[in-house]
């Protein structure tokens, strides 16, 4: 059985692909023609393997989907005996008349595409009404929707009339072979920005990094909004409380708020604390969180999980983010323990709690770890192998 993969955002597909390789099924990754650059799958390797394996098409952006023919979308999935998918490609399939055998939604694909475009529209008046149209077909038409409970997602199911399986698990879009704190200080030296983040862990006692968007302004959006500014004015009130520990934190140049937390990180007098990356590649973030004692999610809403929840926990961080456990408990036989946190002063407690009891949160992050590695990699692994009618040969790598 061939199994074609479709599409990177987020790199989870990239992730999967890999997994699904690992276990000797031959599957291949198309990227489609409008991903950012840091979803590239070299962004996520240290090598080029990939090459083997991962090829691109001619389409995906869904302005342009009024003007790719179905002969070019048939021809990228001609061959696969079963597809797996995100984004734009429940639209582009529905041109040929083929449904996903399992989509994986990252969000806005879900949340927002089904019902309008998103982005300039003048130059493309035909595919502004043919992509929503086509993405509530595709999506309905899809098999499996896969991915942990969300409000959001149960929200826009609803509104979509889906009546397909939806399987409440976990995605694998973190490879865990590589991304471990057992094997990445092997590629330091790989890295472009080790050097920054080491000089400022060397003069910290506390490191923290948030590698969200910085999405918190008054215009975000429900689903959108970080709540970056709480992650600031907690740290902020954490260095009033323990004056007498260096506290630091690594932020990306990533959002349309940037300008807004430096303005606050000024206003607060953090400058000297606070380091600011790049918008930058998955491997480089990576490393920056194995020199770091704790990782971040999200703030605004509660999310089980995500891509920056997940880097966080395969790298052994304990993680401060926000969950609404209720949500999720009856999904799992256990949620992962963190720091969870919805205001400044939930993120000000955790952190002088880590200063407190260091050892205790060490643990809390190298059991989140174990979680990951149970519930996200192979629990997931396995019963997508199942799908496909195809028993594992090997057990996931766990470094």
């Amino acid at each position: 059985m061939r199994v074609g993969l479709l599409c990177n955002m987020n790199n989870m597909l990239f992730s999967l692909t890999r997994y699904l390789r690992d276990q000797g099924v031959d599957a291949e990754l198309r990227l489609l023609n409008d991903e950012d650059a840091h979803f590239h799958p070299s962004a996520d390797t240290f090598d080029l393997s990939y090459q083997q394996f991962v090829r691109r098409v001619g389409w995906g952006d869904p302005r342009e989907i009024a003007r790719i023919s179905a002969d070019d979308v048939a021809r990228s999935v001609r061959g696969f005996d079963f597809l797996i998918g995100c984004g734009s490609v429940p639209a582009y399939l529905d041109k040929i008349g083929r449904a996903l055998d399992i989509f994986i939604p990252y969000g806005s694909d879900l949340i927002e595409l089904p019902f309008e475009i998103q982005g300039p529209r003048r130059r493309a008046p035909f595919s502004i009404v043919e992509a929503p149209l086509r993405q509530r077909r595709g999506v309905r038409r899809s098999k499996t929707l896969w991915g942990d409970r969300s409000i959001a997602f149960d929200r826009a199911t609803s509104r979509l009339r889906y009546s397909g399986a939806r399987a409440f698990k976990s995605v694998p879009m973190v490879y865990t072979p590589l991304y471990s704190p057992n094997v990445l200080h092997a590629y330091y030296d790989r890295s472009h920005w080790y050097g920054h983040v080491k000089e400022l862990r060397d003069r910290v006692d506390v490191l923290v990094l948030h590698h969200a968007r910085h999405i918190w302004g008054a215009d975000s959006g429900i689903w959108q909004a970080k709540g970056n500014d709480k992650l600031v004015h907690g740290f902020a009130q954490a260095c009033t409380l323990r004056k007498d520990v260096k506290f630091g934190l690594v932020f990306l140049e990533y959002g349309p708020d940037v300008e807004r937390t430096r303005e606050l990180v000024h206003q607060l007098g953090l400058e000297s604390q606070v380091l600011w990356l790049p918008q930058t590649l998955r491997k480089e973030v990576m490393i920056a969180m194995s020199l770091a004692d704790i990782g971040c999610g999200e703030f605004a809403n509660s999310w089980l999980s995500c891509g920056t929840v997940y880097e966080t926990l395969a790298m052994g961080k304990p993680l401060l983010h926000r969950r609404d456990d209720e949500l999720y408990s009856a999904f799992f036989p256990e949620l992962y323990p963190l720091m969870n946190v919805r205001t400044a002063a939930d993120v000000a407690r955790h952190l002088v709690d880590y200063v407190d009891r260091p050892d205790h949160w060490n643990a809390v992050g190298e059991a989140g770890r174990t979680w990951h590695q149970r519930y996200a990699v192979d629990h997931s692994i396995d019963a997508i192998l199942a799908k496909l009618g195809v028993k594992p040969t090997a057990q996931a790598l766990r470094a």
